[in-house]
């Protein structure tokens, strides 16, 4: 997103992955110990990501509310998708609530009306061509 702090090369991504879940994994080592299986985990992630593994993504979640379906609202997040897992470089970015005024669009379909030129100047969601954006839109609950 335009103004915001999120990685859009794939060299930032991986570069930001690692920074960011470092810094989880310290404080969560110091609380925690080093026997912890959430750690154990996420340190062989992290020696995959060092190793090249996982392809760089920017993944926007959205949502419609529960009640009528017309406020849709979205999440967005730079990382990297390993496993089928999307590992984020950093804090998740929202976006809306946005009014939906077209009911037959899904809500990813609404966000991505809103967001996303093809013509870099006019967008919103300004990401490296090489990086692929992945449109996903959450079940209501």
């Amino acid at each position: 997103m335009r103004g915001t702090d999120m990685p859009v090369t794939p060299e930032a991504i991986r570069s930001r992955v690692l920074a960011h879940h470092a810094a989880w994994l310290i404080r969560a080592e110091a609380e925690r110990g080093c026997d912890d299986p959430e750690i154990r985990e996420l340190t062989v992630l992290l020696i995959r990501v060092e190793r090249g593994e996982g392809s760089p993504e920017v993944r926007v979640r959205c949502s419609s509310d529960s009640r009528s379906g017309h406020m849709k609202t979205a999440v967005i997040t730079a990382g990297l998708r390993i496993d089928g897992d999307h590992l984020p470089a950093h804090s998740p970015i929202a976006y809306g609530p946005t009014r939906s005024l077209d009911g037959r669009l899904k809500a990813h379909e609404w966000i991505k009306q809103r967001i996303w030129r093809k013509d870099p100047a006019r967008s919103r969601l300004v990401v490296d061509e090489s990086v692929p954006v992945r449109w996903e839109t959450a079940p209501r609950p």
